[in-house]
């Protein structure tokens, strides 16, 4: 009767304020509330991975984002590209990725909130797989620095578990495509997840797409 009672207050407060318009998980939208609680039944086994929370700077969004999940003990990346937020880590439950959201959503100016939470391994394979993405993070970010194809973009580079979390900006779909293929090329990585935007240029039209060459 509590928990009833309980989800009634807080899906009422969750809906009442401008703070937390709707949530897209698995293409529907739906209350804060409706969507902490969808989040378990979107829960695979191998990785929790949250929808956008349509909840302005990016610089003190980020740094007050960040400030907020340190006093509040959320030990999870997070980056700001478009006054949208990306949340990036490892919990251990739904109530853990449920609470990071709620977190994120009190910074006002942020307009959507994505995510990409992995469950924290055993404790005995915790030490092998930092050490692994480590290795597996210094490489990708090398081979970025390196390449003259990327000048210019704001990219920023999270692997987890061989998975690599690809957040940030580019000029063009050229840049776009340039950085997920160099990323594809680095062997141990299971994943590359594409959380790129392209600029969109100032008299408002549309980027222009990567024309494909034919083959003789």
């Amino acid at each position: 009767m509590c928990k009833t009672a309980l989800a009634v207050i807080l899906s009422a407060l969750l809906a009442g304020c401008a703070l937390y318009p709707a949530v897209q998980v698995a293409g529907g939208a739906m209350t804060g509330y409706d969507a902490m609680v969808m989040a378990d039944d979107y829960l695979p086994r191998d990785k929790v991975e949250g929808g956008g929370l349509s909840v302005v700077r990016d610089t003190q969004l980020e740094r007050r984002l960040r400030e907020r999940f340190t006093l509040n003990d959320i030990r999870l990346s997070a980056h700001v590209i478009d006054s949208k937020a990306y949340l990036v880590g490892q919990v251990s439950s739904r109530n853990q990725a449920d609470y990071a959201i709620r977190t994120a959503a009190t910074v006002e100016g942020i307009r959507t909130i994505t995510c990409k939470f992995y469950p924290v391994p055993p404790a005995r394979q915790a030490a092998s797989d930092a050490a692994r993405d480590e290795l597996l993070h210094k490489e990708l970010a090398e081979r970025f620095d390196e390449t003259k194809r990327l000048e210019g973009t704001d990219l920023r580079v999270e692997v987890i578990r061989r998975h690599a979390i690809l957040i940030g900006r580019t000029t063009d779909y050229s840049q776009k495509t340039a950085a997920l293929a160099i990323a594809s090329e680095v062997n141990g990585l299971a994943e590359v997840v594409d959380y790129i935007s392209v600029n969109q240029p100032e008299d408002g039209t549309p980027p222009a797409m990567p024309v494909p060459v034919a083959s003789k």
